[in-house]
């Protein structure tokens, strides 16, 4: 599992004119079904994505951002092993 971390480098405005193709994006992790929580940080400095898939496949999703390929956002991608859920210890991971 992975957590994606966003930080604007663009005025809101133009993150706003981006947003609709930020989720759009046929490459993206939104569109291949890789998203299972997502939402703007507080305050709206960038946004937090925590996502399944492949490392690959995350990796060239997140590349083929527009907020990314316009230059808007920056986007630092964390592994992590989910070993913690709802108060109980998760099921053992299984590597990618």
């Amino acid at each position: 599992m992975y957590v994606i971390v966003l930080r604007y480098l663009a005025p809101l405005d133009v993150i706003d004119a981006l947003k609709d193709a930020h989720y759009a994006n046929p490459a993206g992790v939104f569109a291949k079904g890789m998203v299972r929580f997502a939402g703007p940080l507080v305050p709206r400095t960038g946004g937090l994505i925590i996502a399944e898939g492949e490392p690959s496949a995350i990796e060239a999703a997140v590349a083929s951002d527009p907020f990314i390929t316009q230059g808007a956002a920056t986007a630092d991608i964390f592994r992590f092993e989910p070993t913690w859920t709802s108060g109980k210890a998760a099921a053992a991971p299984s590597a990618p």
